[in-house]
């Protein structure tokens, strides 16, 4: 094997403590960002629990509904008796946007702009 020789740079004085400042701000950076991505971690598997949770109760609750339909009586109820029975649906009129909300506020910044002169 082959030894490598260490190469050695001459620094001054505050170079050095500079360089260490910047190696030590490093470090924390670098701490932060593991104590972050730990909480980020464990945050992420009590949201994978919590969904479990939910999935889990979802199936529960879906399983119940079905045994309660199927308690239910079916009664047959002839085809031209169904379309008699459906009501019939209402036009349905377009709710007004929430831009007029935005419009009247883009209004009011440029009234603004305009009394300041620009």
């Amino acid at each position: 094997m082959e030894q490598k020789n260490p190469v050695y740079v001459k620094m001054e004085y505050s170079e050095s403590i500079e360089s260490k400042k910047n190696i030590l701000s490093t470090e924390v950076s670098l701490l932060n960002l593991i104590k972050s991505l730990k909480e980020y971690h464990s945050i992420r598997l009590e949201e994978l629990k919590i969904k479990a949770q939910i999935y889990k109760a979802i199936k529960e609750l879906n399983l119940t509904m079905r045994k309660t339909k199927s308690t239910f009586p079916f009664l047959k109820i002839p085809e031209k008796n169904k379309k008699e029975n459906l009501p019939l649906r209402e036009a349905r009129v377009p709710k007004e946007k929430v831009d007029n909300n935005l419009e009247s506020e883009l209004q009011e910044i440029q009234e603004k702009l305009r009394n300041l002169g620009m």
